[in-house]
């Protein structure tokens, strides 16, 4: 019976990473769909590891990372396993040991954003390019668009409107410097973002396929902890302290901690909105009013559900509607 559970185990490891190679060939034969196979390539890995365990897991990302190699050349395969493997290997013994959604998501984003930074090492290796160069092509992008504008004309249409060729490269440069500024928080988003599509793929897999219970609560009891303030307190902090004493590296640190911030208050505004249409039963013609009558104010809106956001969590609006605390 052992031998036979051994046997199982091993086809049923075979079977993942077979169609892991799949779904990875898929995309990158069809860039198309490539956005679309980079979330769910992990998925049969982390089905796996449920099922069996950790060491068949890492067996079969290791065979498939061998035949996608064959197929793609190394480089290729060692970029796109870089990225994503280390991911869904944590993930997939996270869900088997039960972790909490907060935790693995917490350590999804971790994961994802170290494979990001070295990945984009790896790149500076092969390439021969480090990694201020690319802040360098950024710069250099000025003048090319600059270049391309006056070829193409548009920049002569430009000036009939009012804008000088000297105010389109200002406002040219800073948009690069803006970027330059924010290339941090940008990756760090980027890293939450991934971590985050990939957990709700393989979080609606695992339980189709009836391996976990629980999973993410609905989107209307979705909430920051009360601590994460503290995030924010210290960006304004660092930033007005750069700005008061005219350092760059405390102003660069809050600013992009801040950037980091932003979207995942806004979320957690657009929760707490959520909440109170379900706690208010609105008619879905009201709700629609009030949709249509945000997208004709963004900023407002934004900024709304960003304030709403930040205070949320801190004097618990929804738990003090909701004593029960039900769907948490």
């Amino acid at each position: 019976m052992q031998t036979e559970g051994r046997v199982a185990a091993l086809a049923e490891g075979a079977l993942m990473a077979a169609l892991t190679v799949v779904l990875v060939l898929t995309g990158y034969f069809i860039p198309l769909l490539q956005v679309f196979t980079n979330i769910i390539w992990t998925v049969p890995i982390v089905v796996l590891i449920v099922r069996r365990n950790l060491r068949l897991g890492a067996m079969a990302t290791l065979v498939a990372g061998l035949a996608i190699a064959f197929f793609t050349g190394p480089v290729n395969a060692a970029l796109l396993f870089i990225q994503f493997a280390a991911l869904g290997l944590v993930y997939g013994y996270l869900f088997k040991v039960k972790a909490r959604p907060g935790q693995v998501l917490a350590a999804g984003a971790v994961v994802a954003l170290f494979s990001l930074l070295l990945s984009l090492g790896v790149t500076s290796k092969l390439t021969g390019l480090p990694l201020g160069g690319l802040l360098q092509e950024f710069e250099a992008t000025v003048n090319y668009t600059l270049e391309f504008y006056r070829r193409t004309g548009m920049l002569e249409h430009m000036g009939r409107s009012g804008m000088t060729p000297e105010q389109f490269q200002a406002a040219l440069t800073t948009m690069i410097n803006l970027l330059k500024l924010l290339l941090p928080g940008i990756l760090i988003s980027a890293s939450i973002l991934a971590a985050f599509v990939n957990y709700l793929a393989a979080e609606k897999i695992l339980q189709r396929l009836g391996l976990i219970e629980r999973g993410l609560p609905p989107f209307r009891y979705w909430q920051l902890p009360w601590y994460a303030i503290w995030g924010v307190i210290a960006g304004l902090g660092l930033w007005q302290l750069g700005d008061y004493y005219d350092l760059a590296f405390a102003r660069q640190v809050g600013v992009n901690i801040l950037y980091v911030y932003l979207p995942l208050l806004a979320g957690n505004g657009l929760a707490a909105v959520s909440f109170l249409f379900y706690q208010l039963k609105l008619a879905p013609f009201f709700k629609a009013v009030l949709v249509i009558i945000a997208l004709l104010n963004v900023p407002v809106a934004l900024v709304s559900l960003v304030t709403l956001g930040l205070f949320d969590p801190f004097f618990s609006y929804r738990r003090r509607i909701n004593p029960s605390g039900k769907g948490e």
